[in-house]
């Protein structure tokens, strides 16, 4: 039996996230940036019993690097927020999507919650911590940072959830994260090849 699982990478900020903005932050191409390194595509191939009871890590493939400018005006405070989602392509929100299968097997497709990650930075700054966290459903977001209508600024590298502006250019350490993904799927798997894109969006919060 051979499953073939694609963790797609990309990252999106402002309109493209869906949340509703206001304009006290820079938008992306005017001050403000999201870049990932790295491995766009994360492959995890299970081809034997020893492959499904070990699992699969990969430490570090991508780096999520972030520049966050802040407008003159209004005077207001700039505060952003980033999460994480899971897009399918539109299939079952507990199931990754199906690329290609082999034979005609009725086993159903691994469930999305398989895929666990992490993003960790040198200063800690993700509610996350150095948990790893998953989804039930591609409905669902995990929070790293947010904006609860409270500022935490940058630069003393010694608290979570920093939301004020500042590029990793300088303070690599709160502005960068570090891409860790953990997946073991159950033997009860339709083998495949199967696909799901992982989203990251920086949006401007409250």
């Amino acid at each position: 039996m051979c499953i073939i699982l694609f963790v797609c990478n990309v990252c999106y900020s402002q309109t493209n996230c869906n949340v509703s903005l206001t304009s006290n932050c820079n938008p992306t191409g005017a001050g403000s940036q999201c870049v990932i390194t790295g491995e766009p595509t994360i492959n995890f191939t299970f081809e034997s019993f020893g492959d499904f009871l070990t699992g699969g890590n990969v430490f570090g493939a991508s780096i999520l690097k972030m520049i966050v400018g802040e407008n003159v005006a209004p005077l207001a405070d700039c505060r952003w927020r980033l999460n994480v989602h899971m897009d399918n392509n539109g299939g079952l929100p507990t199931e990754w999507e199906q690329v290609y299968a082999y034979g005609t097997n009725t086993a159903p497709f691994p469930n999305v919650n398989i895929l666990e990650m992490r993003l960790r930075n040198q200063c800690n700054t993700s509610l996350t911590g150095s948990n790893y966290a998953t989804l039930a459903t591609t409905a669902n977001n995990i929070d790293v940072v947010e904006s609860p209508g409270v500022s935490n600024n940058s630069g003393t590298c010694s608290a979570t959830n920093v939301n004020r502006p500042g590029s990793y250019l300088n303070n690599f350490g709160e502005y960068s994260f570090a891409i860790d993904y953990r997946l073991q799927p159950t033997l009860n798997i339709q083998p495949g090849i199967y696909r799901l894109n992982v989203k990251f969006c920086i949006t401007e919060g409250n």
